[in-house]
């Protein structure tokens, strides 16, 4: 029933600095997926393989560092979507053809993440080489021994989080007097593949020794994604639910191993899902509106069965699972729900029953049936909205026609317009930078309290897209001001705390922070002394000069949602450059590509590369501040704030380093001082340093819904690719 992203014949991405394409696929898989999978994608053998890794420099019994199939499927599909057709990635991971599709469409957006559509691959079939190819291969290999000895060995391995769970305490925090009810963020390692069907996977999605890092920073939950047809009977197509009886057995197992942490589980419900087409054929009478491209309709929810389904499933979830903590809604998202979840404002929907209803009386009725279910069987769960998506006036008209029992939730930074470099921006979610809370978001929660609600505050405090490629960035300043203005909001301070999206879940020094201000008291303190309890014994001062210059420096970042969505933040130093534009767009999350219009979204482009200079420039600073601090004394904490303000150095220079480099491949760059080969050795040197980062601390990289970024190969590939642009005649100093 659901379907793979389509093929796009005639889009083929470049990857001319590998001389055949086979070597692209085994350098990039090599101590990921076992050897023989590699050979029969190739058709050929162990023995060929193994000659033909060796001629790359690579070892011919390669260490499998980490669980890659299990934990870091995301970046093996990732890293091979422009190689291997969907046969061959479903040889490689070892799956059937139906859990990549549906891994695909349901695993955090991944079909999107991806592109949306499948493009062309070169033939990678094995070969034997050519002679002016074996030539170059030679060179490849020389680059790769060259590199391998300078680089550290790894020391701590991809995944291998736990020993770093408990740098901030393992003792439970015990607070008195609650300022906010309740705490929560994704686990730090969470999949979100089928994880509840799986006991093994489920603790190592929430190992003890995370829950007990939460339980010591003051944490009283974590929430995970469902698709609600696998956790129930599915009234309309019981094949889609097979399983769901283990599936409610894992999420009862789950509930009581937080609870052993005094921990509570919340769902993020995100429903009903929209189905393929084909499945009205059979179900004619549940079909609501068809999205623009005609492949998918909504589950109307005008209808009486539709209704019940939502009802009856929540009350069974509460039922069945009664350590159950709360679930929270969204009904305006990137999936298609509701007859009113993709329809702008100010208009009506194409579905003739729910045509008579306003956004706000479909919103309001989701939640209404989903409290129903809930309260019809427990009065500890608790139901919250999340207005997230709602347009307009939208929010005041769906608050008053909720339950005075559902809370109401509201990105904190939401609404908040700040002027960047001479050009205007504005937040709906994914901020640091540009602070909160809003007036947005303090109306929406003012008036919850006064219609007999209580208001959730959903904040960013680890990290953002802005950047998610570290566990937290230390813009500590940026985080204080907000919670405290948030301590300070009067009649509009929220009464609970959701922390984090997928990313930001991480124990960090982030989450001791915000710590300070869970309990009420006469004032709030002040951040020096906070810093005092996060780095016991550091010179505070000299910290806190350092993380003044990275929030004055993160200040600059040039926040748009668009430029965070397609940016190349995240991916800056793997994400390769190319001699010629290769016309692709950047993808959510996804792939940067060379695609400078998408990265800098609203912003013109020479504003977009003199903010991103700006934001390098003085990062760097703070940088050279915290050297000194860091390499007085022996800390884990301290060298945990090194490494993660380090990456940020190296992917904020990558990031202007590669709008430079395609601004001068494409003459648009005006004035600039570098020309395309020091550009290069740059680039080669940022891949380096990351790689050494990443060998002594295994969160480098790491988000949980797009596994990671990347990986020692990966940047090696990157440094051979800026080795192969600096031998093109056109590239060597200064254009094309």
């Amino acid at each position: 029933m659901i379907q793979v992203p389509p093929i796009q014949k005639d889009k083929i991405l470049p990857l001319p600095h590998f001389p055949a394409a086979y070597q692209c696929v085994i350098f990039r898989n090599w101590g990921l997926v076992p050897l023989e999978r590699i050979a029969r994608v190739l058709g050929t053998d162990r023995a060929v393989l193994e000659d033909s890794a060796a001629a790359l420099g690579l070892p011919r019994e390669p260490e499998v560092w980490g669980d890659w199939l299990g934990k870091g499927y995301i970046t093996i599909i990732h890293y091979n979507w422009h190689l291997l057709s969907y046969e061959d990635l479903c040889v490689l991971l070892d799956w059937p053809m139906d859990r990549l599709a549906f891994v695909l469409q349901e695993d955090d957006f991944l079909e999107v993440k991806l592109g949306g559509f499948k493009p062309a691959v070169p033939d990678c079939r094995y070969r034997p080489l050519k002679a002016e190819e074996a030539a170059e291969t030679g060179r490849i290999r020389e680059i790769v021994t060259e590199l391998s000895e300078k680089l550290p060995p790894v020391t701590e391995k991809p995944f291998d989080f736990e020993p770093r769970f408990g740098l901030y305490g393992r003792e439970p925090l015990i607070l008195k007097d609650l300022r906010y009810e309740e705490r929560f963020v994704y686990s730090y390692c969470a999949l979100f593949g089928d994880v509840l069907a799986d006991r093994a996977l489920l603790d190592s999605s929430f190992p003890d020794a995370l829950l007990e890092a939460y339980a010591a920073l003051g944490i009283t939950g974590v929430w995970i994604h469902i698709v609600l047809y696998n956790l129930v009977p599915y009234p309309f197509d019981e094949k889609l639910s097979r399983g769901w009886e283990a599936r409610q057995e894992g999420m009862r197992y789950l509930t009581e191993k937080l609870a052993g942490w005094g921990l509570r589980l919340f769902l993020y419900f995100n429903e009903p899902r929209a189905m393929p087409m084909a499945f009205f054929e059979k179900n004619p009478e549940l079909l609501g509106m068809a999205n623009s491209e005609g492949t998918l309709g909504t589950l109307c929810v005008s209808r009486p069965e539709v209704q019940a389904y939502l009802r009856d499933s929540a009350a069974m979830l509460a039922g069945n699972v009664p350590l159950l903590g709360g679930i929270f809604t969204i009904t305006a998202s990137e999936n298609m729900t509701n007859c009113y979840s993709h329809v702008a404002d100010g208009r009506r929907t194409a579905c003739p029953r729910c045509r008579a209803m306003t956004h706000a009386e479909s919103f309001a009725l989701v939640n209404r049936l989903v409290y129903e279910g809930i309260s019809s069987v427990s009065t500890t769960i608790r139901v919250i909205a999340w207005t997230w998506g709602w347009q307009g006036g939208c929010a005041r008209e769906v608050i008053g026609m909720l339950p005075k029992e559902i809370s109401v939730m509201n990105v904190s930074e939401q609404a908040v317009t700040k002027t960047i470099g001479g050009t205007q921006t504005s937040v709906l979610d994914y901020s640091i930078s540009v602070e909160g809370p809003g007036e947005y978001a303090l109306r929406n929660w003012r008036y919850a309290h006064e219609s007999g609600h209580k208001a959730y505050a959903k904040i960013q405090a680890d990290n953002t897209w802005e950047i998610a490629a570290v566990p937290y960035i230390p813009v500590f300043e940026q985080i204080y001001r907000h919670a405290r203005r948030l301590t300070e909001a009067g009649e509009s301070r929220p009464d609970g705390l959701m922390l984090s999206w997928s990313l930001g879940g991480y124990p960090s020094a982030s989450l001791k922070l915000l710590a300070a201000f869970y309990e009420k008291g006469d004032s709030v303190p002040e951040l020096k002394e906070i810093y005092g309890k996060m780095f016991p014994g550091a010179d505070v001062d000299t910290l806190a000069e350092a993380i003044h210059a990275f929030s004055e420096a993160f200040a600059e970042y040039p926040f748009h949602l668009g430029s965070v969505y397609q940016g190349p933040q995240e991916h800056a130093p793997a994400n390769l450059l190319y001699e010629r534009p290769t016309g692709f767009s950047a993808t959510m999350t996804g792939f940067p590509y060379d695609d400078i219009d998408g990265w800098r979204s609203i912003f013109p482009l020479e504003t977009y590369m003199a903010q991103l200079k700006k934001l390098s420039d003085r990062w760097h600073e703070g940088l050279r501040r915290l050297k000194s601090l860091c390499g007085e004394m022996e800390d884990a904490r301290l060298e945990e704030l090194w490494d993660c303000a380090e990456i940020c150095d190296c992917h904020f220079r990558s990031m202007y380093l590669q709008c430079l480099f395609a601004a001068i491949r494409d003459n648009r760059a005006g004035a600039h001082d570098m020309t395309m080969a020091e550009i290069l050795r740059e680039e080669e040197e940022i891949s380096m340093r990351v790689a050494a980062v990443q060998a002594r601390n295994a969160t480098i990289g790491y988000e949980a819904s797009n596994h990671y970024f990347y990986y020692r190969n990966v940047l090696i590939e990157k440094a051979i690719s800026c080795r192969y642009l600096a031998g093109r005649a056109g590239l060597r100093e200064g254009g094309v």
